[in-house]
């Protein structure tokens, strides 16, 4: 994964060595299996400027959603040792490791990423489902983590859109 910058930093079309990875490697393509009808993004940042992250909201048609958190689950599960390259010549590899997300949203799915080239550096990665949508929040190891209230805030926000 990137150790600089947020998700969409050099986001083109991405793949994963492994096949069984690429819901991992979709996160960052512009080529998703599951193509989302909407999206949003924001960069996150504490009150001096440093340890923020970013935050990008998608929404899908019928089932989308709750498919690609299922297919991430089992994804992140399998996959420890992770290998992406893109179209444009970039190429990662890093561990995975799944952590904890005080069951946020509908479901949420939390894990983070060390890199094989520097293993001081990483990202930490959680995905809140909330109906059709998904909220995919992303800080950078050395970074705070993004606090769980602000997570369950932003659920309930969707929640509440939805009605």
């Amino acid at each position: 994964m990137p150790q600089n910058g947020p998700l969409l930093e050099d986001v083109d079309v991405v793949t994963a060595a492994d096949p069984a990875c690429q819901p991992v490697a979709d996160l960052r393509s512009v080529t998703p299996k599951h193509e989302a009808t909407g999206t949003a993004w924001a960069s996150l940042g504490a009150g001096d400027g440093a340890g923020g992250g970013s935050v990008v909201l998608t929404s899908y048609p019928e089932g989308g959603a709750k498919a690609w958190m299922s297919e991430l689950r089992a994804a992140v599960s399998t996959c420890k040792d992770f290998v992406a390259s893109s179209e444009r010549g970039w190429k990662d590899r890093g561990t995975l490791k799944v952590s904890p997300t005080d069951g946020i949203g509908d479901e949420s799915l939390g894990f983070s990423t060390v890199s094989a080239e520097d293993p001081g550096k990483g990202q930490d990665m959680t995905i809140v489902r909330t109906d059709g949508s998904l909220a995919v929040y992303l800080t950078s190891s050395e970074g705070e983590p993004i606090p769980a209230a602000l997570m369950k805030t932003q659920h309930e926000r969707l929640r509440e859109a939805r009605k």
